[in-house]
């Protein structure tokens, strides 16, 4: 793709550099008074097929050159190597001009028989300006290039971040199934089932850029069942819902460090002070709110990669379009995260 844009691009400069050029030729002949009939008689004229031809071969030399000097730290040369590129490609339209299509079909651009000097001194600002407006296309191909690097750059470590969250998933989850097969083995079965269902939507669903919200939400709700068997159905949890959410779409596994963080290290069996998490839609819009009460207990020592793992997604994928507040008053947690979906 990014190849078809920058050759679209050469040829659409081209195109533009050469009719923009043949005005001007007939402008500055013709007293600034432009006709069809000048721009045809230019345009068909012999001159102008070899003088752009011979412009355009300068051009991609000169291109060549300067990229393999820069390329190799020789700054001085490559800049030097501009200055005989200009003296040239004056000189190869000389002898292309005065030697070649003069004496063979009886036009001249220039009387026959003037001295090189004279014919240098006039037309080395035209080469020159010619050259320097080649490296236009290097510019617009740095940058076209440079884009298609950081898309690549950042799809790499999108793809990254997305494959630190299933092993960190997994780690926790399999800590919560060897505690709750030791403390009420008749309630794993239910719980590797639950894990299963997740596991199918990780490893078959998620693996695209953009999944229904509803899919996303209804995997939180998987998740939330799971922990609770953990906890032997004793938490106190309020999840509101508000919103048509099949009508709109979100990155995959956007949510649950924020949950899997209030399970971790919130505190969800204090009836006063329960575990409150809020999804609503509207107009396009994505507010998502958790609170829950901070447990010491449940400290993990060895820390954890959830929530800066989900503010560098929302920095790649949603980039000005979402915000993020954080609150931590080392009694209650708080994030409140909104994404414009549309």
């Amino acid at each position: 793709m990014a190849r078809k844009k920058i050759i679209l691009t050469h040829i659409v400069f081209w195109t533009l550099f050469i009719l923009l050029g043949i005005i001007m030729n007939v402008a500055l002949h013709n007293n600034m008074h432009i006709t069809w009939q000048a721009f045809w008689k230019d345009f068909t004229d012999p001159f102008t097929p070899i003088g752009y031809g011979r412009t355009i071969v300068v051009c991609y030399l000169s291109l060549y050159i300067f990229g393999l000097l820069i390329s190799r730290k020789k700054y001085a040369i490559a800049a030097a190597s501009v200055i005989l590129m200009i003296g040239f490609d004056v000189s190869l339209r000389f002898l292309i001009e005065q030697k070649f299509v003069g004496p063979v079909f009886d036009k001249w651009q220039f009387p026959d028989g003037i001295a090189f000097g004279q014919y240098f001194a006039e037309n080395v600002f035209f080469s020159a300006m010619g050259i320097f407006i080649c490296f236009l296309l290097k510019i617009i191909d740095d940058m076209y290039r440079n884009e298609v690097i950081e898309k690549e750059k950042n799809a790499m470590e999108l793809q990254f971040l997305k494959s630190q969250i299933n092993p960190h998933f997994l780690f926790n989850t399999f800590n919560n199934l060897y505690g709750l097969s030791l403390s009420d083995p008749q309630k794993t079965p239910d719980a590797i089932l639950k894990l299963s269902e997740m596991m199918r939507y990780m490893l078959y669903e998620s693996n695209v850029e953009k999944v229904s919200l509803q899919k996303e939400v209804t995997y939180l709700q998987h998740m939330i069942s799971l922990q609770e068997l953990r906890y032997d159905d004793q938490t106190y949890i309020n999840f509101d819902i508000s919103g048509n959410l099949e009508n709109y779409s979100i990155a995959p596994l956007l949510l649950i460090s924020f949950v899997e963080n209030a399970f971790k290290h919130g505190d969800v069996m204090d009836k006063k002070e329960p575990l409150i998490i809020s999804i609503k839609l509207k107009d396009g819009k994505l507010v998502f709110n958790l609170r829950n009460k901070i447990s010491y207990k449940n400290k993990d020592h060895v820390g954890g990669i959830g929530l800066q793992n989900v503010k560098r997604r929302l920095d790649l994928l949603y980039h000005n379009s979402y915000e993020l507040d954080i609150k931590n008053d080392n009694v209650i947690f708080e994030s409140s995260l909104t994404v414009n979906l549309n």
